[in-house]
């Protein structure tokens, strides 16, 4: 499963239940999704880059407390911005959450397409 791949599906779910939601939720509806979308791509590349960073592919190496206190910071921010929407009622956070799981659901897409395709001969 390729970074690129994750990212196109990501883009497709997103397009894709953003137009059911301003279809069926209205306007705000469909802006909370993609808003939720792309706080999913930003999450993504957040996690890909702490990940490499975890394996030692970057040039200045860190703590382990260091790691966790970013790794937890991460879910901290999305958890403050989410209390945010919820609370000034700006956009539907049921419809954020459902933009946010993006990632959630390109992962089980692609892993289903690669249990259930043909495989390659060699």
């Amino acid at each position: 499963m390729s970074h690129r791949g994750i990212l196109i599906m990501m883009s497709a779910i997103i397009a894709l239940v953003s137009v059911v939601g301003f279809i069926l939720g209205g306007i705000g509806f469909g802006i909370g999704v993609l808003f939720g979308g792309g706080l999913s791509f930003v999450n993504y590349l957040w996690l890909a880059r702490s990940t490499r960073v975890m394996l030692g592919e970057n040039a200045v190496p860190e703590t382990t407390a260091t790691l966790a206190i970013k790794y937890f910071l991460r879910y901290a921010a999305i958890l403050c911005l989410l209390l945010a929407i919820f609370w000034t009622n700006v956009l539907p956070v049921t419809a954020v959450i459902i933009g946010l799981s993006a990632f959630a659901l390109a992962v089980m897409v692609r892993g289903m397409g690669s249990i259930f395709s043909r495989p390659e001969t060699r």
